[in-house]
């Protein structure tokens, strides 16, 4: 049974990928990583690229390439590079652990691979806790037409562990329509659509988080500091991996120190001193309103 490790980055998240891969090794992982390219702008940090295996579009299988296609004209608006995580249902791993770039590995990932034992997927977060807002724009039509428990089974698509199957593509398909002749209810989003895979696969998936496992909550935002962090590490539960859920991981919010794991001492004191600067006179947040605005400017 082979086993690895899929992130998609370009060269703007290149330095988180760079430290998402320091953590998993340093964490005792030793299974193979293969970068996939966001976009055309693929990474190009020489510690990211000599720790995975590059994988480009043209190194999976015709079927995969035709999914990815049908992505991106069902999710028009979506960018590609967002699109690209379902790859992995089609790569050379069997077994596979699909992450976003920005977590950090904080324990050994096996454990996510040994637990596929009995379930299709499996992950480890709190999604299921709140109500569908983020993926569904009616949460109450899902659960009419799903059953009162379909939002229990939400998860986070920026980190799961999952076997292959020889029929994913009827599943990813079955999700698409399903949508099509439901339409209001779905974001347009990946989460969501994985999630409706999930129930109308069906697949079989584990949420780590949920009893009787009861592991710790993987989302940065629940913890006040990294010393919160440490603590939960301890039990009862386990927590082996932090997410940012897409926000900033710059290192200026305590929590975040995990993020520059990978620096040297010197390098670590001038990243947190540029993101202290950038907070402190405010330029962070104009930075991020030009990039918000540019955004809406290229979607014209």
């Amino acid at each position: 049974m082979s086993r690895g490790i899929y992130l998609v980055a370009n060269r703007r998240s290149e330095r988180s990928a760079a430290n998402l891969v320091y953590s998993i090794r340093a964490s005792g992982c030793t299974a193979p990583i293969g970068l996939i390219p966001y976009d055309d702008d693929g990474p190009t940090l020489p510690a990211l690229r000599a720790a995975t295996t590059f994988m480009p579009l043209d190194s999976f299988p015709a079927a995969a390439l035709a999914l990815l296609d049908e992505l991106r004209a069902f999710y028009p608006r979506t960018s590609a590079g967002l699109l690209r995580r379902f790859l992995a249902f089609y790569g050379p791993y069997e077994e596979f652990i699909y992450t976003d770039n920005d977590i950090v590995a904080l324990g050994n990932w096996d454990a996510y691979f040994e637990s596929l034992t009995d379930a299709d997927l499996v992950h480890a977060d709190e999604e299921y806790r709140t109500g569908g807002k983020y993926n569904y724009l009616d949460p109450a039509a899902l659960e009419r037409e799903l059953g009162a428990d379909a939002l229990d089974s939400q998860l986070t698509a920026g980190h799961f562990a999952a076997r292959q199957r020889g029929d994913i593509t009827s599943v990813f398909q079955s999700a698409m329509s399903w949508i099509r002749a439901h339409p209001g209810i779905a974001r347009e989003h990946d989460q969501a659509f994985l999630h409706l895979a999930v129930l109308l696969g069906p697949l079989r998936a584990i949420n780590l988080c949920r009893p009787p496992h009861n592991w710790r909550s993987t989302w940065a935002g629940d913890y006040r500091n990294s010393l919160a962090v440490v603590q939960a590490a301890q039990g009862p539960g386990r927590l082996l991996h932090l997410h940012y859920s897409g926000g900033t991981t710059e290192g200026y919010a305590a929590r975040e120190d995990f993020n520059y794991a990978d620096c040297t001492d010197a390098e670590r004191m001038r990243r947190l001193t540029r993101a202290a600067l950038l907070h402190r006179t405010g330029l962070f947040y104009l930075q991020g309103q030009f990039l918000r605005g540019l955004k809406r400017r290229l979607r014209r």
